[in-house]
């Protein structure tokens, strides 16, 4: 049986493809929340409370999480591109610059040697922050690492190694197909 996070998480995929607009309950302040409130959520309360309960792995766990998604997007859109990577990431760039998460760009692609190397502008999670001694985009590492993972049908280890918060312009993240 789903939890309820799992069910939860169905209904708002299916909403997102279906492109709707309007959320129930929110009449007067709509479907949009700002930037900041999400990367309070996504780097307060799931990365550094994480890291104070279970320490290091906290980033191995916002990775997951953020593969989990990334699992469940693929998942959503796999039947429109019929097979076709090329399809797949159109699919996959809609959905991530109409939710704000950023512009994902293909770098390279070979797949003969098990390797997809891509980036991510105007990311949602450092966007605006700098400073940092690492990278700090480990969902959106783990999102693109289950995007990956669910086209090719294969594990996958996806490293952030560009991130805007340690001074890159952009995200770049490396997928090795296992």
């Amino acid at each position: 049986m789903a939890s309820d996070y799992d069910a939860a998480g169905g209904l708002l995929v299916q909403s997102i493809l279906a492109g709707d607009t309007k959320v129930d309950n929110r009449e007067r302040l709509g479907a949009k929340v700002p930037i900041q409130l999400f990367q309070a959520m996504r780097l307060v309360a799931l990365g550094s409370a994480m890291e104070d309960m279970i320490g290091d792995g906290s980033r191995a766990l916002v990775y997951q999480a953020g593969q989990r998604l990334g699992n469940v997007l693929g998942g959503a859109v796999m039947p429109q591109a019929e097979g076709d990577l090329d399809k797949y990431v159109g699919l996959i760039q809609g959905v991530t610059q109409e939710l704000g998460i950023g512009f994902v760009v293909i770098d390279k692609v070979d797949l003969d040697a098990g390797e997809i190397n891509m980036h991510l502008d105007e990311c949602v999670s450092c966007a605006g922050i700098t400073g940092m001694s690492a990278p700090i985009c480990n969902f959106e590492a783990g999102m693109v690492g289950g995007l990956i993972k669910t086209f090719v049908g294969r594990s996958v280890k996806a490293v952030e190694t560009r991130c805007h918060a340690i001074g890159d312009k952009t995200c770049g993240v490396d997928v090795k197909i296992l």
